[in-house]
Order: C-alpha cells, then structure tokens, then sequence
C-alpha cells in the first residue's frame, strides 16, 4: 500500500507561506531545476494537458502548489471522493514538466474547472486568493449540511459534513525535478487538511486507474471489472484479463514473432512494463517474450525516441541500451512497439528488410490503425452473439476521430461499422472521449498520435448479462456452437484489460497484441489486410490574430472569415480536376492554434504531390484572408 500521508487540520499559516513562495522546493537537490525569474510575469493556461511549461520560463513551484489546492477543494466539492494530480509533461523532453487533475471517475475535469485553475494558478493576489479558497470550502460544507437534512443525517455517503475529509491520489513521472515538486505539493494538501496516497513513479493512467477504482462505488459497474484501487491490482487486472483473452484462441499459431520489443522513451512505461511482464509471465510461463529498452537513465527522456518520434519522423527510435542496440544490428525488426513519456501513447512499427518490391522497410500502424484493428474484432465478435443469442440487444459500436485521422482510415471504418458510427470531434483526447462516452455503447476512440481506448457503456454491461444467461439456458437443451461461448468471453474480458478511464500504452499494447495472437498476423499482415494511407501534408501560417478564425464543431469547415471555406473548396476541386482520376481524392481543414497566433493546415490528396500542392494553395488562401505574416511556409 502507498504511503498515506494525513491532514488532520488546515494550517492557514502554512497554506499561505505555500501559496505566497514562487521558488522554494522542500527538496533542495532539485531548487536549481525550478528557479524562475521573479520580475517576469508568466500567464499560463490549463488545456487537455493540463500545466505544462519549460520549467526555466514559468513559475512552475506556483502552479504545483495552487494546483494542489484546486485539487484539494475539488476533493471537497465532490464529498471527499478521491481526486488524482499527475506530475509529468508527457511526450515533450527533459526541460518541460506540467501536472494535470484526474476527477473522481478517473478523467479530465470539466471546462469549467480548467477556468477555474487557470483563474487560481495566475491571480497575483494572495490574500484574494485565500479568502477564495475559505469561501469554497465554506460553500462546500453548506451544501452538504443542505443535503444532510434532506436526504440522511449522515449526509452524502453516510459522513458528516462537517467530518469530509479531502483524498488526493498523486503520482510522477521520472524527470528529475518532479520529486521536489511532488513535496511542495504534499504539503500544500496536507495544509488544507487533506489526506494524500503517494503512489510515486507511476505512468499517467495508473494514476487514472488508481482514482477511478479509488471511486468504484460510483463510477465503476457492478459486474465484468473487479475493483482494483492499488498498482498491484492494476496489474493483476492487466495480466489476468490479458493471458485469458489470448487463451480464447481456437487453434494458437505457430509462425508469430516471438519477441515484442518495446521502446519505452527513456520514461516510466519501463519500470511499469517491467513489473506487468513479470505478473503476465508469473501467469502463464509460455506467454508472449517481451524485450523492453529505452528505460530511464539510459538516454534522454523523449530524445530521438518514443511514440511522438516515431510516429511523426516515420522511422524508428534510437536504441539507447547498447546491448539492445547491437543485437538489433543484427537481425530484423519485425515487431515493435513504441510508447511516450509517460506511457499513455502507443504506436507499433516494423523496421525490416521487404519482402517484396511494393513493400516499405518501415511499417507504421498508429492510432488510426489501431482503432480500425479494434473495430474490426469487436464487431466479428458482436455479429456472432447477433446471429446465435436469442434476442440478443442491439448494441451500438462506434468510433470517434479528429479530422487529423487519415481519411483512408475513415473510409474503412465506415465499411467496417458504417457511416453512422464513424463521428469525427474536435481535435483534443477530452472531446473524443465525450463523444466516445455519449453516443456509443461500445465507443472506440484513437487520435493518430495513438493516444485512445475502448469505453464500455451501461447497455453493453446489460447485453454480455442477458446474453450468458441465454447461453446457460440454451446449453440446457444442448450444446452451443463453441464460437459463442468464445465471442462472449472475449467481450467479456475487454473492459478488464482496456482502461476506462484514459488511453493506456500498457492497456493498448496488451489489447493489440492479444487481437493479432487471435487473427494469426503479424504486422505486415494488419498492415496490408486494412487499407493504404492517402499522403498528407501539415502546415502553418502565421497570422496577426489567430482569434478572427472561426471552425464549425468538428474543425473541418472554416465558417470566419466568410471566404475562406469557399475558397478552399475551390482549391480542391482543381486537386481533384487536374488528377485526371474519377477516383481522385482530397481534402483539407484549417484550424486556429490554441497557443500562438497561427493558424494549423492539413491537406491530404491521393499522391504526395497533390497533398503538397493542395497544402500550399491553402496556406496561401489563409495568408491572404487571414492577415497572414510574414513569408509563406515552404514546402
């Protein structure tokens, strides 16, 4: 069990000596690595990624402490439920570091709380600050009292109002400078009277996992996915839903590649994928050989390595280890997989000599393909129950992407799992999950960077209930076709192997793997049994003020300026026109950074140089009507 670091009452002395002191770490092997300049006000803003700064630009102990109090009155707010703080810059190197709030089911908070924090982070006020968070917690305590008297005298949960007790979950990546800042954070909790589980070096969805479960009474189901609140419950959950799903396979393979390797981008996914291969391998001796490099230590974090490397440099990672690195020299690379800092990201990619000579020596599968694998089994698998269970419920499968996904992809999904099922959100994993969450009872979501999961709604709980007992009963008057019995237990397996609470490079890894294991592939064989990408090309334009760009809901039309979506479909009907093919494609959105005053193009055509010709038509249209600056983006 972590340790359980106690609040018993709020020190107001302490909480504002925190909330008042820029630059002072409780650590002070770490105090170099946070100093900020003092006379330079910084502005920051929580987005999808919650904090994340370079640490020499931005007060970063003042937004670790305040973040840490947000989360303490969130706790509060929510009648003591557990909230969950990650320390960690994910996918960006060494010199960056941020923190995010997990909320009591195991996600992202609500926008209307990133406004909040980001309100509390930057007021320059301290006693304003103070009488805002009494006054929370005031508010709080009234509320409950409110709901004491109507409801039950023990008030929300059986506890006394005035007895709630905040619980924070935190957890940090390995980066040097998150420790100090984990201190900092602990006693900022412990000041307003918060109870603290510090589960140390974690990835960021053990940390999800952690709240989520901590919360089960809420927000977990009550059948299909046994409540397991500490790391060595994720674990066993992972290898146990893992090892049984492979155990499924009719007739297991024989010509599949051993070995897996894993880069871990010099991050925490090593330690943590370390300790889940020895609970898989404790489980079934014979399982899958994982060689696992890239750990911390062993290169710079994130550097030349890792899912953001090898998915957008489309080759694969430096290999840090030497020993892995030689031995790599020397034979192929047919199976690997590769995860981001802090492992919530995954991307797979062979690196080896063709076979033939239309085939790539680097083979890319990133989220786009991923979500199209997943389809694909979930739905072979759900048509078996359809066509032998008795009145088996119509259960809705659908996937979510951005318009970033590759429309290749899209059209395949669409054959899969139709039209219907197949939405395209605005871009950023919260608006994907919303939407994954709200329209599906089986909702597949993967941005191409290979961040995503499965989520599991209350409608597929109720099916794999009816359908067992339409199974046990049917099996009374004689045996059912074995597929059956195979469909419902894989189905069944998922949500215990898949986390529901955020994208999961250890969940996802394990999940792939199973499914290839199942389908008797290898990558080349996903690769060329799904479709072939349409060639893109990602831009930007400066421009004075990125604010005049308006998009409708899902980013793929321009509605502000008026001319611009029109000139824009101008320019790719001339695409399409000048290919001479009546199967020609092409396409491109724009969108407004949410950062800098830039404006980001995606184009995308049937040959790479209709893609580069239709990006530089666009960024010409958006310099025009846009009040572009500076020169045009070379292609």
């Amino acid at each position: 069990m972590p340790p359980l670091i106690l609040g018993p009452s709020i020190s107001k002395t302490k909480a504002l000596e925190l909330l008042s002191d820029n630059n002072r770490l409780s650590n002070d092997d770490n105090a170099s690595l946070s100093i900020t300049s003092n006379n330079q006000r910084v502005s920051v803003s929580y987005g999808t990624a919650g904090f994340r700064e370079k640490i020499d630009m931005a007060p970063m102990t003042k937004i670790m402490t305040r973040t840490a109090a947000f989360a303490v009155l969130r706790s509060l707010s929510c009648g003591g439920d557990a909230v969950g703080i990650m320390i960690t810059a994910s996918h960006n190197d060494e010199s960056y570091n941020g923190v995010k709030i997990a909320d009591p089911n195991g996600g992202m908070m609500p926008e209307s709380c990133e406004e909040s924090i980001t309100w509390v982070v930057n007021l320059e006020n301290v006693n304003e600050l103070w009488q805002w968070i009494t006054e929370q917690q005031t508010k709080t305590i009234t509320t409950a009292t409110t709901i004491e008297k109507d409801v039950d005298k023990n008030g929300p949960q059986g506890r006394e109002p005035s007895s709630i007790t905040p619980l924070l979950y935190l957890g940090r990546d390995t980066r040097a400078h998150s420790s100090g800042f984990r201190d900092v954070m602990v006693e900022m909790a412990v000041a307003l009277g918060a109870r603290v589980v510090d589960l140390g070096v974690v990835t960021t969805p053990m940390l999800h996992h952690s709240v989520l479960h901590a919360n089960c009474a809420k927000f977990l189901p009550k059948t299909l996915i046994p409540p397991r609140p500490n790391l060595g419950g994720y674990l066993e959950l992972l290898a146990y839903s893992y090892t049984a799903l492979r155990q499924t396979a009719i007739q297991p393979p024989s010509a599949l590649s051993s070995t897996l390797l894993v880069d871990c981008a010099c991050g925490v996914g090593y330690p943590a994928l370390e300790q889940l291969v020895a609970k898989i391998q404790s489980i079934d001796p014979n399982a899958r050989n994982f060689l696992i490099t890239n750990g911390p230590g062993m290169g710079p974090l994130n550097h030349d390595c890792g899912s953001e490397h090898v998915q957008k440099q489309i080759r694969e990672p430096t290999w840090y280890e030497p020993s892995v690195a030689i031995s790599l020299s020397l034979s192929s690379k047919e199976y690997c997989a590769s995860f981001d800092g802090d492992a919530d990201r995954i991307v797979f990619f062979a690196a080896s000599p063709p076979t033939s000579s239309d085939q790539p020596s680097f083979l890319l599968l990133d989220g786009d393909r991923i979500a199209c694998l997943l389809c694909e089994f979930i739905e072979g698998e759900l048509q078996i129950l359809r066509q032998r269970v008795t009145n088996f419920p119509e259960l809705k499968l659908g996937v979510v992407q951005t318009a970033y996904a590759n429309g290749a992809s899209t059209s395949y999904l669409q054959r899969t799992i139709g039209n219907a099922n197949v939405c395209i959100t605005k871009t950023g994993v919260k608006h994907l999950h919303a939407a994954a969450h709200e329209m599906f009872d089986i909702g597949v979501y993967f941005e191409a960077n290979g961040h995503g999961t499965v989520l599991f709604g209350s409608n597929f709980y109720a099916a794999m209930n009816a359908a067992q007992q339409a199974v046990v009963f049917a099996h009374e008057k004689g045996p059912c076709e074995p597929s059956t019995y195979t469909a419902l237990q894989r189905l069944s397996l998922l949500p215990s192997l898949v986390n529901q609470a955020v994208g999961d490079a250890l969940s996802d890894l394990l999940l792939v793997d199973a499914i290839l294991f199942l389908k008797g592939w290898t990558l080349s064989d996903w690769h060329g049994n799904q479709y072939k990408d349409y060639p893109s090309r990602q831009i930007k334009v400066c421009v004075a003020d990125r604010t005049i760009i308006k998009t409708n809901e899902n980013e793929t039309k321009c509605l502000a300026p008026a001319m611009v979506q029109g000139e824009l479909d101008q320019a790719i009907q001339q695409i399409i026109k000048d290919s001479g093919s009546a199967n020609a494609v092409a396409r491109t959105f724009i969108r407004p950074s949410g950062t800098e005053d830039v404006v980001r193009i995606y184009a995308e055509a049937s040959t790479r140089a209709e893609a580069d010709r239709l990006a530089a038509m666009a960024a010409a249209i958006v310099h025009r009507f846009c009040d572009g600056v500076g020169d045009l983006p070379k292609i």
